[in-house]
C-alpha cells in the first residue's frame, strides 16, 4: 500500500464529469461513507480536507501524489521542488538553512523540512512585495502612473 500512495494519479478524461460532481458535493458539507452492509461513518475533518483538496486538484486537471511528510528525499528532488539548482540547494544546506543528514556521501532531507522552507520563503517574498508596494504607494508612485492608450482598468 505504501508504494501506491507515492504513485501519481492522473484523472482520465472519461472521469472528469464525475470528479467535478464529487467536488460540488464536497462543498455541501462533510460526507459520510456507507459500507456495502449499510454501515455509515462521517469522515473525520482531516480526512475530509485531504479528500477535498485532492478532488479539487484533480477537477482542475492536475496530477495528485500523496507522500508522507516524513519521507526522505534527495538533494536533487528537493532542489527541483524548490525550483533551484542542486548546487545552490547544497549551499543552503551547508549554511544551516535546513536540517539534513547523510546516507553515505549523499545528503538527504525530510520532505516536511523542504515544505517548511518553501512556506517561510514564500512568506518572506510576500512580505517584501507588500513592503515595496506600500513604499511605492506612500511615495506617490502610483499617482504618477498613466493608463496606456487603449488600456483599461481590470
Amino acid at each position: 500500500m505504501r508504494a501506491a500512495t507515492r504513485k501519481a494519479v492522473t484523472l482520465p478524461d472519461s472521469e472528469q464529469q464525475q470528479v467535478q460532481a464529487v467536488e460540488r458535493l464536497l462543498h455541501r458539507g462533510v460526507p459520510v461513507l456507507v459500507s456495502p452492509a449499510g454501515e455509515r461513518i462521517e469522515l473525520p475533518n482531516t480526512v475530509f480536507e485531504v479528500l477535498r483538496t485532492a478532488v479539487k486538484f484533480m477537477s482542475d486537471g492536475q496530477t495528485v501524489t500523496l507522500v508522507p511528510d516524513n519521507k526522505v528525499v534527495t538533494s536533487q528532488s528537493a532542489a527541483d521542488f524548490l525550483g533551484m539548482s542542486r548546487p545552490f540547494f547544497i549551499k543552503l544546506l551547508e549554511t544551516g538553512a535546513m536540517a539534513h543528514h547523510r546516507v553515505g556521501n549523499q545528503r538527504r532531507v525530510y520532505l516536511r523540512d523542504v515544505l517548511e522552507f518553501a512556506k517561510k520563503r514564500d512568506e518572506k517574498r510576500l512580505a517584501a512585495l507588500n513592503r515595496l508596494s506600500r513604499d511605492a504607494f506612500e511615495a506617490g508612485l502610483y499617482d504618477r502612473n498613466v493608463m496606456p492608450k487603449g488600456g483599461s482598468e481590470e
